[in-house]
């Protein structure tokens, strides 16, 4: 691991127990084992870290899109790959989750800065919703608006992984570990209800 990225991954660490304000670059520079004027000298500011932590993060989304974009037509294979991304993404990388939680309630400027620097720009929301509408023109969906079906589709995707230590003694869900096995296949199957020509 090279010295930028491990920089990355403890600051991560870092602002998902602090926050940006709580967050210390000497602590950062302390526990990735590097003097703290690399630190600015890579990032300049704890603020310009703290965005590329976020950046960081949608990037690996991107990298996804943008691969399966490009080898996968077929909606229902396409959605089941990026349920299971969700999946193992947010597991990985269970230090997003509170720092994603936070920008939301901040208002989310530098997450929602990230997006359209990462996937906006490079056109894969148009795709993902060129995919839908190509369906409904050719008969296999029903008439919807895709840009609802897709932020439907994340949101089922996402609310249980961020939430999941608050639902699961509320459903009774008591293996996680399963639950979540199971997961991606049933998101899509009802996803994909909802989209079918009926």
């Amino acid at each position: 691991m090279d010295t930028r990225t491990k920089i990355l991954a403890v600051a991560a660490s870092e602002f998902a127990e602090h926050g940006l304000d709580g967050s210390r670059v000497d602590r950062i520079a302390a526990k990735a084992g590097v003097n703290k004027a690399m630190i600015y000298y890579y990032f300049h500011s704890k603020e310009n870290l703290y965005q590329a932590v976020i950046e960081s993060h949608v990037e690996k989304i991107g990298r996804f899109l943008e691969k399966t974009i490009a080898t996968e037509n077929d909606l229902e294979a396409f959605v089941l790959e990026l349920a299971h991304f969700y999946d193992s993404m947010l597991v990985e990388n269970a230090s997003f989750i509170p720092i994603l939680l936070r920008e939301i309630a901040g208002g989310g400027e530098r997450f929602r800065a990230a997006l359209s620097n990462v996937i906006a720009e490079k056109g894969l929301i148009k795709r993902l919703q060129d995919i839908i509408n190509a369906g409904i023109e050719n008969g296999k969906f029903r008439r919807l608006d895709s840009k609802q079906a897709m932020i439907s589709f994340v949101g089922m995707n996402v609310f249980y992984l961020i939430a999941a230590q608050a639902i699961n003694p509320i459903w009774e869900i008591h293996d996680e570990k399963a639950f979540r096995k199971n997961r991606p296949g049933e998101i899509v199957d009802l996803f994909l209800y909802g989209l079918k020509s009926r």
